[in-house]
């Protein structure tokens, strides 16, 4: 799920988000103060957090210590908080009202650069080929094979059911679905099977083989 998709029960879960977010985009930063006053003294979900600052980074919001930081010349005309006084949201780094876990949280995270679309894209990449490499590994790894064997001799006994071993996509999920999907895998380690057979004997053959011989690679 997109952090997007995530913006409606943030708002419904931090009263005053939604008019926090719509203010700086406005003016395109807001103050740490302003965005410790919504959220809750007690607030420990980390990933709350996470994603409310990836909803002000991607609304173009960048979040200062103190208005300083802009280089401002003129006093600024932005709306205060309720009680607020004059000046208190301007000082500087280090001398705020207070070092609440909150605000120590947001500092540190305003020190960290939003990754780009492309930086992004790219680590997705990795994540995906490493995901591959394990994947790879594991498929021909002898142990994975004698589980998969160890499962399949469940299924033929039905002593493992199908919906616990397969991630179904199907809407409607029947007693035909279930039983056209057991057949199915069944079908998939009968086949695996075959192969690990066929395997098994390349593997012989590769150990017996030199490593300097013209058909070791091809049997590697």
């Amino acid at each position: 799920m997109l952090i997007d998709d995530k913006y409606g029960d943030l708002a419904e879960k931090y009263a005053g988000l939604g008019e926090l977010i719509s203010l700086g985009k406005e003016r395109g930063y807001l103050l740490y103060d302003e965005v410790s006053d919504v959220l809750p003294d007690d607030i420990n979900s980390a990933e709350d957090l996470d994603n409310i600052f990836h909803l002000f980074g991607n609304a173009g919001i960048e979040v200062i210590d103190s208005e300083q930081q802009l280089d401002l010349v003129k006093p600024t005309t932005r709306p205060r908080s309720e009680g607020a006084e004059e000046g208190e949201h301007d000082l500087p780094a280090g001398l705020d009202k207070t070092n609440d876990p909150i605000r120590m949280y947001l500092r540190e995270m305003g020190k960290a650069p939003l990754l780009t679309r492309e930086e992004e894209v790219v680590i997705a990449k990795r994540i995906e080929q490493g995901q591959e490499m394990v994947m790879t590994a594991l498929y021909r790894s002898p142990v994975v094979f004698a589980e998969i064997l160890r499962y399949r001799d469940r299924l033929e006994k039905n002593e493992l059911n199908i919906k616990n071993f397969v991630e179904f996509q199907e809407e409607e999920l029947t007693e035909d679905v279930f039983k056209k999907q057991r057949q199915k895998v069944l079908r998939c380690i009968n086949e695996i099977t075959v192969l690990e057979a066929e395997a098994a004997k390349i593997r012989k053959r590769l150990r017996r083989s030199k490593e300097s011989s013209p058909g070791h690679k091809k049997l590697l």
